[in-house]
């Protein structure tokens, strides 16, 4: 052996530490990324919900079909109703231990006020029962 050469046979050996810098790069981004997104995922939508004494409930029976046009126009079974009749009428139903089902029928462009006012007029009376409607949409609408 000669003095100042090495000895460098076998395979090169594996480093003994781990280099943390590419993994503290990485986190950095990604924290730097999710600050940004963070407030981009928590919108809110501002609406002026209707005012109403409700509470949730549950009971089926024969179904009495209320009607509300475009125009606020109550039917009941396709003929023309006040709200006063309805509600006299569905108390009378009400009181006699055979509370109806209400399945309500309401115009897609009708305003949001006028369909929680009827909900609440018939829940009042004590139907404990109201089901909604609805046209099922066409196969791939948007």
């Amino acid at each position: 052996m000669a003095f100042g050469q090495l000895d460098r046979g076998g395979a090169p050996q594996p480093m003994h530490e781990i280099n943390v810098t590419p993994l503290v790069d990485v986190m950095l981004v990604l924290l730097v990324v999710f600050i940004i997104a963070a407030p981009l995922l928590t919108h809110k939508v501002k609406l002026n919900l209707p005012k109403a004494t409700a509470q949730p409930s549950s009971v089926i029976q024969k179904p009495l079909v209320l009607s509300l046009t475009k125009d606020a126009q109550l039917y009941l079974d396709g003929k023309p109703i006040g709200s006063a009749a309805l509600q006299t009428m569905l108390q009378g139903l009400v009181a006699a231990n055979t509370p109806p089902t209400v399945e309500l029928r309401a115009d897609g462009d009708l305003a949001y006020q006028h369909v929680v006012r009827l909900m609440a007029l018939v829940q009042s009376t004590g139907v404990t029962k109201l089901s909604f409607i609805t046209q099922p949409e066409a196969v791939g609408a948007p």
